[in-house]
């Protein structure tokens, strides 16, 4: 997590004890490829809840490090946390599964495609079953 306090020291661990995938979010994780070098084995994953937090992300992760995602999660109000949803979208929680996670997981995918082919990207919240699983596989996600 970006907000925790030691998020350096935890990262650096991280690494040290050979994690294969560090997963970053509560906050936009802007510098995670400065703490993850590129030539060691970990892999990194921003965590974000919009099209704008993705697309900022791996903007300035290309700009700033020449590095990209290895994977994204988009995830949704059920996923847990301060996630930045109003009351009226955590209220219609169903609505997000069918319309927000295509808002999301299209632009993503699509824009991708242009400079990041290749990312693998992964919905997290409001996945209690198959049927939602499927869902989220027919809009696009890899997972």
């Amino acid at each position: 997590m970006a907000a925790l306090k030691h998020y350096k020291e935890h990262i650096h661990e991280a690494v040290a004890a050979g994690a294969d995938l560090i997963i970053s979010g509560a906050g936009l994780p802007v510098n995670l490829p400065e703490l993850v070098p590129e030539t060691c084995r970990t892999k990194i994953a921003p965590i974000v809840s919009s099209k704008r937090a993705a697309q900022l992300i791996l903007k300035m992760w290309a700009h700033r490090y020449n590095r990209t995602a290895d994977l994204i999660v988009i995830e949704g109000p059920e996923a847990g946390g301060h996630l930045g949803f109003s009351r009226e979208q955590l209220d219609h929680r169903q609505i997000w599964i069918l319309i927000r996670k295509s808002e999301i997981l299209f632009p993503v995918k699509k824009s991708m495609r242009k400079s990041f082919q290749g990312i693998p990207v992964v919905v997290a919240g409001g996945i209690f079953d198959r049927s939602d699983i499927d869902h989220v596989l027919s809009l696009g996600a890899d997972g």
